[in-house]
């Protein structure tokens, strides 16, 4: 922010220009504000309301509020925190957010009452911020009320925060209650003179209808008080309703309006009697040199003298209207005037803040003061109530509607804020987020954006208690599947909760375009992403695998099965995670060969890419058929076993499928003999047979080749895994228990299943002797294949090597033992 905008933020302004009798102001920002037309304030030092309040920023109107997801969190992207400027600036967006998001609900007929209380949340966040950023100042050259009150709030600050609670009630006030019936005069009154039935009934004119009572015999304002009689009954309800309009104006900050309503329906002295409460101030006290040309004696100089102690006395007369006492009261602090036209929770609030100001203001005037002043009733200097005071009392009200009112989540919020109880605050909200009790995504919006606020403010709370609250917000932003949204958010979060909520949320991605979307909204937040999908992969592995005995070969692929394969892309996205690459691919494959699920092995193998190896080891010149001489490469012992590992599997899954296909050839293809001929049959028949036997015996001859090769292919890559170097999943580097463990599960589920497939290959193949070999090989201490064996499979295996046994004693060989040995 430039220096000329940091000044404008802090500057001290000029009142002597001012339209209401104080208007003290240390407006916050003119970054967008833009400059109202009055002055709306009533209070004794109102400020500029229309530097806090009235600010609309020309923006792209969206279809519906769900465009506030978006339009908050671009405020929030634009903004690095590096000064409380920064933060109030962010606040003057959310009112702005919020304000043309109100314009397009009510456009379309919508309700936004929701909106508006958060609206003035933000405002109320916005003025109290205002207020803390600003240093208390030391004022000298006083020379009037006014100045003594102007000195006041600069030195104050937490009267100032108070007057800034006034200031934003009354404007949010003119906001909800402008009636457009009361701005036409004939709502009061037919003419623009005081009491004009009376004044027709005095003259004898002819009226529709004469007053029901006794009526006044003059005319002049006091007549009913001092006659102890009443006006024409038609301006008396005429009267009422002027004077509860004029309250309103009060109400909402508008004393001009208020007096110009007055004059405008013939009762100007109502006007004078308004314009009287104004403070004193003559700046032609001030030295010659600090006068300008436009000064003027402003404010009513008898105003201590008698103005206060007769509003007093008007506004305890229960003889008098209601509103009028209210009005009159508000402006000389006498609150038990003031409360009994007030039904709702902001009104109460507005009253007593008020009179704090009100007394607050006096009892300084009086203390700097020599002027001899009229004694005010003790009952005004008894007023003693605080914020937090007054918040307990709205909160039990014996009004049912305001005790309800107080209750609410955004009033408690409001209230939380004013006294300062952050803490007690944080966590009221995160029970409510927590419990359900406010699940709806946009009061979450508010929530998280509130405890955002919190957080760079640098106010102390719950750190717990305000995660909780962001976590329940991302939770809602999820099922939008925006990767900006939720990006942004949790990467307010700490570490381990970033990787556990984004790691879920893109968990559900199935498209390539869904993933790098999300990916890249990660990295533009600095989230942890090798640990995110690493998470998203473990996560998908301990849902959908679990490691049993073996199933049938080539089970069949299930859904599940497809969706763990799929996440693994997760984890070779990015090119410098290929050593965890390898450790998840690894584990599923390591799965689904303990299931039997070998094409699913292998569509998870695959997801090894073709350079993953070369990136591993650092060396792109690798030769892959010398990674078995793994002592010859220079890397670290959790490489080379997962290097390894990956071999293995590897071996395993090639002599699997080179089992399958051979398996194939020797059952599918084997060409099919000729039916024999039966009896005496013609030549042409015969012929014929003869030509369909040779091609047969062609045929067989060229399938015995072709499953001669296979057989011998298959047979060498058993072997090659059964005599893997340095034993098959035999893994010396190996610290992972479980892995361990898997290891010792897969080696006994496959080593008696790779001797099967053997024996029966070799079998078929008529290689008898090679069959009996197998039992040297099972028996060997030194491999120990033995100890791989269950008794049953042992027992199967040695049965199917009898049956070898068997038919070398059935051969014409007469040369060789059962055990195909030479006699």
């Amino acid at each position: 922010m430039d220096d000329s905008r940091r000044a404008a933020i802090f500057a001290d302004f000029d009142t002597s220009q001012n339209e209401s009798q104080l208007d003290f102001t240390d407006d916050l920002s003119k970054l967008k504000f833009r400059k109202s037309q009055f002055n709306l304030s009533v209070s004794l030092t109102p400020g500029e309301l229309s530097a806090i309040f009235d600010t609309t920023v020309a923006q792209p109107k969206l279809n519906s509020e769900n465009g506030l997801y978006n339009q908050f969190l671009d405020v929030l992207q634009a903004f690095r925190i590096s000064s409380p400027l920064q933060l109030l600036e962010i606040l003057q967006y959310f009112i702005d957010n919020c304000l043309d998001t109100i314009s397009i609900l009510k456009d379309q007929n919508q309700r936004a009452d929701w909106l508006e209380q958060e609206l003035n949340t933000w405002r109320l966040l916005l003025t109290l911020f205002q207020v803390q950023h600003l240093e208390p100042e030391k004022v000298d050259n006083i020379v009037s009320e006014r100045d003594l009150a102007d000195a006041l709030f600069k030195e104050d600050q937490k009267l100032k925060g108070i007057q800034r609670i006034v200031d934003w009630l009354e404007h949010c006030a003119a906001e909800s209650m402008e009636n457009e019936f009361m701005k036409d005069a004939k709502h009061f009154s037919d003419e623009e003179v005081a009491w004009p039935n009376t004044l027709g009934q005095l003259l004898k004119k002819e009226l529709i209808y004469q007053s029901s009572g006794a009526m006044v015999t003059q005319l002049d304002p006091d007549a009913p008080a001092r006659q102890s009689r009443s006006i024409h009954d038609l301006d008396q309800v005429d009267d009422d309703r002027l004077l509860t309009q004029v309250f309103t104006e009060i109400r909402c900050g508008r004393l001009e309006k208020a007096e110009l309503l007055c004059c405008q329906y013939g009762q100007f002295w109502r006007s004078a009697i308004l314009e009287g409460w104004r403070l004193y101030h003559d700046p032609f006290y001030k030295p010659k040199e600090e006068q300008k040309p436009t000064d003027e004696v402003l404010g009513n100089p008898n105003r201590c003298l008698e103005g206060l102690r007769l509003a007093w006395k008007i506004s305890s007369d229960h003889k008098t209207t209601p509103y009028w006492r209210a009005t009159i009261g508000i402006l000389c602090g006498n609150i038990d005037a003031v409360l009994p036209v007030c039904n709702r929770w902001e009104d109460i609030l507005w009253a007593h803040l008020h009179t704090i100001v009100n007394v607050a203001v006096e009892s300084h005037i009086q203390t700097h003061k020599s002027n001899n002043f009229i004694s005010l009733p003790e009952k005004y200097w008894e007023y003693k109530m605080t914020l937090d005071d007054i918040v307990a009392e709205l909160k039990s009200n014996p009004k049912l509607a305001v005790r309800q009112e107080a209750h609410k989540p955004k009033r408690q919020i409001q209230q939380y804020f004013m006294t300062n109880q952050f803490r007690e605050l944080v966590n009221i909200m995160a029970d409510w987020a927590e419990n359900g009790l406010e699940s709806d995504p946009q009061f979450l919006r508010f929530l998280a954006h509130l405890i955002l606020v919190i957080r760079w403010a640098g106010i102390e709370h719950d750190e717990l208690a305000a995660n909780l609250i962001i976590q329940k917000y991302i939770e809602a932003l999820i099922p939008m599947n925006d990767p900006m949204l939720v990006a942004y958010y949790t990467s307010q979060l700490e570490q381990t909760s970033q990787v556990i909520i984004y790691s879920k949320f893109l968990e559900k991605m199935v498209l390539s375009e869904q993933r790098t979307n999300g990916l890249m909204a990660a990295e533009k937040f600095s989230l942890p992403v090798e640990e995110i999908t690493k998470r998203i992969v473990e996560t998908y592995r301990n849902r959908f695998t679990n490691m049993t005995n073996g199933q049938d070969l080539f089970s069949e692929i299930t859904n599940d099965d497809y969706e763990l394969i799929s996440a693994l892309d997760w984890i070779i996205y990015y090119p410098h995670q290929v050593e965890e690459a390898f450790v998840q691919i690894n584990a599923v494959v390591r799965n689904f060969v303990a299931q039997g699920k070998i094409q699913a092995a292998r569509l998870a193998f695959n997801k090894v890419q073709k350079d993953s190896i070369s990136r591993l080891l650092n060396n792109a010149d690798i030769d892959l058929e010398k990674l078995l001489e793994l002592d010859m490469i220079s890397v670290s012992g959790k490489i080379q076993s997962l290097i390894l590992e990956y071999l293995a599997y590897k071996c395993y899954l090639d002599a699997e499928e080179g089992f399958a296909e051979w398996f194939h050839e020797y059952h599918q293809t084997k060409p099919i003999e000729p039916i024999k001929l039966q009896g005496n049959v013609d030549y042409a028949k015969k012929l014929i047979y003869d030509h369909n036997m040779e091609q047969y015996q062609t045929a067989l001859s060229n399938w015995k080749k072709i499953v001669s090769s296979s057989s011998q292919i298959v047979v060498e890559q058993l072997f090659n895994l059964l005599f893997f170097p340095n034993g098959w999943l035999v893994d010396h580097e190996n610290e992972d228990k479980n892995r361990h463990e898997h290891f010792e599960l897969l080696r006994t589920i496959c080593i008696p299943k790779i001797f099967m497939l053997l024996h029966t290959i070799l079998h078929s193949a008529e290689r008898y002797i090679e069959c009996i070999k197998l039992a040297g090989y099972i028996t060997d201490k030194n491999n120990k294949f033995y100890q791989l064996f269950s008794q049953a499979d042992l027992k199967k295996l040695l049965a199917k090597i009898a049956e070898s046994s068997v038919c070398i004693m059935e051969s014409n060989n007469q040369q060789l033992d059962p055990w195909g040995f030479e006699k």
